[in-house]
């Protein structure tokens, strides 16, 4: 009977129908441009010709075929993929009768290498000595085999004791004046690797010399053309006194000649090397000063080539759509453990207060929440767990290209000159602009085009001129720059009210309470002069402060004949100084200065004063928000149509490893507000074990197969037009067998 029903299927699938798919597609790293795929083979008695490998890059549609011809076996090496890119992968089987249908697709895989068991370690130094133990230091692998150097093992000692993560490692238990050598290997995912040559000897005997020890673990970054930045660690021993300094000598490799390079000692741990030779291969080692002298000498570094290699990014600075300023940086080559490491200065992290990260896939974007001055200074990243140093650095000065603070600054007002032919140019001077920055020039109300004047905007110099040839009365008026450069703008306005637009003396002149001018001299006038009257005016005209509710809280604005930049602004609440932040917007429009509050609160009750300056005379305005009328209603509005998370999370949810974690919380708001789920405060991106499920307001994620790398704290964050919130849990994931920290505490 099994020998008829195998007969009976072989005449079936010979007789013109295409076989079945293969099953159980699975796809394997292999190098950074190629990935293994392997499938199962169909059943006894479907024998195809050979089958067909389709890829297709995860966000995109389209499915290309991977071999010209069938390949026979249930295995084959895919080339010709993109580095760091995503793909999926199916295969067909193909008989007499064509080719069959697709195989369910492969799980997604990033194109990198694939891990193998790192190189050995080599260059052994020892960095301190006691009388009975000695520390030891190496430099790590050169080749990490694409991941993370999980520890090292020493030769004769207990490998639980000495498995340190850094390449350094205190052994004890020694015998003082006898000699020692070592061997070392470091580990990873894949595996021991191999162990290194044997260092030299090293006498076990007390230190007691009042010069430093030697500095350690010399590296290199920001390899360029004709710089780099090195980077060394403070010595272990430091002597009769602290380390004051360090110098550096470098030498080309294959000589033997080293050469200081700093006339004067660095107190810091880190020094750019900067006139270096392009194209040339340089070693480095430091010395260490206290006040006894200097001590030995680092281990030398590894010979490194100045020039910069081919595809290395640089840090991007930009403005995003929210109006924050970032530096970006896009990696060219990264395994599954790497990490973006952000420094300023080189001293470490940037304050989390002032920034925040967002990394996704080969990319990293470090985020100016609130730029300012205090942010100032050299930003560098690296990335960790690669054979080779991908780094870069980018420096934030007040005369960046893009504006770092939400108004652009204001270098030269409006100038008038009358040229040769007759022509008036009228111009202004802002700070440097970025190659996005807009111009929108404005005269009598309408916005002005090249035609009849002629407009120079110079967004590298920031440069703003107009050419009006053949000046007449018509051209008089009031001319408005409206500028902006991602979130900062700002506008600048020129009056010409007068018979001309060039005179030759001055004129004295005061403004009276009635908004009368009196002009007590019979010649001339300046642009400055004419400009500081039309300040006055429009400030005197200034009406009393009005209060408008908003979708988004409460609006206290004056209306003004025009406004002017010669109008100098400040609001006060209770008498302080406002500044303008997250919940305080202020500005002004051509007819109108006001104030936006966002999402007002109790605290916002009070008196409120608007303070303009003509140059001369300030004029305050004032009203009062006693929590009745607008700010009761809106603080009302807010609350009750604000996005809200109600209830539902606990602050802690512990979770045995390999179970499926659900939480559910519920939120509120009108309108609907947007979801967005965060862990460690990166975005989290639901696929895979990541599901996130919403029913009108009940919220629920839920992840499978839980891990201990899924302990972290997560948190949930809703927005709406009206306000946002966060809720927050901590997860907390412990192995079989364990019992969860919570209950010891208990």
């Amino acid at each position: 009977l099994c020998a008829l029903r195998y007969i009976i299927t072989a005449l079936t699938w010979t007789s013109g129908t295409p076989l079945p798919p293969p099953s159980q597609v699975l796809a394997f790293r292999d190098t950074k441009t190629s990935v293994v795929v392997h499938w199962d083979k169909l059943k006894e008695g479907q024998e195809p010709l050979g089958y067909y490998v389709y890829c297709r890059e995860v966000g995109t549609d389209e499915w290309q075929t991977v071999n010209n011809k069938p390949v026979t076996c249930n295995k084959f090496t895919v080339p010709g993929l993109q580095p760091g890119k995503e793909y999926v992968f199916c295969v067909k089987s193909v008989n007499e009768a064509g080719v069959g249908d697709s195989s369910p697709e492969s799980d997604p895989i990033i194109v990198r290498p694939a891990i193998s068991r790192p190189s050995a370690p080599r260059d052994f130094a020892l960095l301190s000595c006691g009388k009975n133990d000695m520390t030891i230091g190496w430099k790590a692998p050169k080749r990490k085999g694409g991941g993370k150097i999980l520890g090292y093992f020493l030769d004769q000692h207990d490998a639980a004791e000495n498995n340190p993560a850094r390449p350094q490692i205190l052994v004890t238990n020694l015998n003082e004046g006898h000699f020692y050598e070592f061997r070392a290997c470091a580990t990873n995912m894949a595996g021991v690797g191999k162990v290194s040559e044997p260092s030299d000897l090293f006498k076990c005997e007390e230190w007691t010399m009042p010069q430093p020890g030697p500095p350690y673990d010399v590296r290199f970054t920001e390899v360029r053309d004709a710089n780099l930045m090195l980077h060394w660690e403070a010595p272990l021993y430091t002597g009769a006194g602290p380390v004051t300094g360090y110098y550096i000598d470098v030498c080309e490799e294959g000589s033997e000649e080293w050469k200081q390079l700093n006339k004067q000692p660095t107190a810091s741990t880190h020094m750019r090397a900067s006139d270096l030779e392009m194209g040339k291969c340089y070693i480095f080692r430091v010395r260490a000063l206290n006040k006894a002298g200097i001590g030995p000498p680092s281990i030398p570094s590894d010979p490194v080539v100045v020039e910069t290699k081919p595809g290395i990014n640089e840090i991007e600075l930009g403005v995003d759509k929210e109006g924050f300023l970032y530096m970006a940086f896009e990696t060219p080559d990264m395994c599954d453990s790497s990490e973006f490491i952000w420094s300023k200065d080189y001293e470490g992290p940037p304050d989390p207060n002032r920034v925040r990260t967002e990394d996704k896939g080969n990319k990293s974007k470090l985020i100016l929440k609130n730029a300012s001055e205090k942010d100032l200074g050299t930003y560098s990243v690296e990335v960790t767990d690669v054979d080779d140093e991908i780094s870069a650095s980018h420096t934030l000065t007040q005369e960046a290209t893009f504006p770092l603070l939400p108004v652009i600054e204001l270098i030269s007002g409006w100038n008038i000159d009358v040229l040769e032919k007759g022509e008036v140019r009228l111009w202004l001077e802002v700070e440097k602009l970025s190659p996005e920055a807009e111009l929108h020039l404005i005269f009598n109300g309408k916005e002005l085009s090249s035609t009849p004047v002629r407009i120079n905007f110079d967004r590298a110099n920031g440069l703003i001129e107009l050419i009006i040839q053949d000046f007449c009365d018509d051209d008089k008026g009031t001319y408005t720059a409206q500028l902006q450069d991602g979130k900062a703008k700002n506008q600048f306005t020129l009056a010409l009210v007068d018979d001309s637009p060039h005179f030759i003396e001055n004129l004295q002149w005061k403004v009276t309470e009635n908004c009368e001018v009196l002009l007590t001299c019979k010649v001339s006038i300046t642009i400055q002069l004419l400009l500081c009257i039309v300040a006055s005016i429009y400030s005197l005209s200034a009406k009393p402060l009005k209060v408008q509710p908003t979708a988004e809280g409460i609006r206290i604005y004056s209306e003004v004949k025009y406004y002017t930049d010669y109008m100098k602004t400040t609001w006060y609440h209770k008498y302080k100084r406002l500044e303008s932040g997250e919940r305080l917007k202020s500005g002004s429009t051509m007819d109108q200065i006001w104030l936006h509050i966002l999402n007002p609160m109790d605290s916002d009750k009070g008196k409120y004063t608007l303070e303009i300056f003509d140059g001369k005379d300030s004029h305050r305005l004032s009203t009062d928000l006693s929590g009745k009328g607008e700010l009761e209603q809106n603080i009302s509005v807010l609350g009750k149509n604000r996005a809200r998370v109600v209830q539902g999370l606990p602050d802690v949810a512990t979770i045995m490893e390999d179970k499926t974690l659900c939480l559910t919380c519920c939120i509120s708001g009108d309108p609907y507000p947007e979801i967005s789920w965060f862990k460690n405060e990166k975005l989290v991106v639901f696929k895979d074990r990541y599901k996130m499920d919403v029913k009108g307001i009940v919220v629920t994620i839920t992840i499978e197969k839980v891990c201990s790398d899924d302990t972290g704290k997560y948190s949930i964050y809703v927005k709406n037009k009206y306000g946002s919130e966060t809720g927050q849990v901590t997860i907390s994931v412990y192995k079989h067998g364990e019992e969860p920290i919570e209950l010891w505490e208990k």
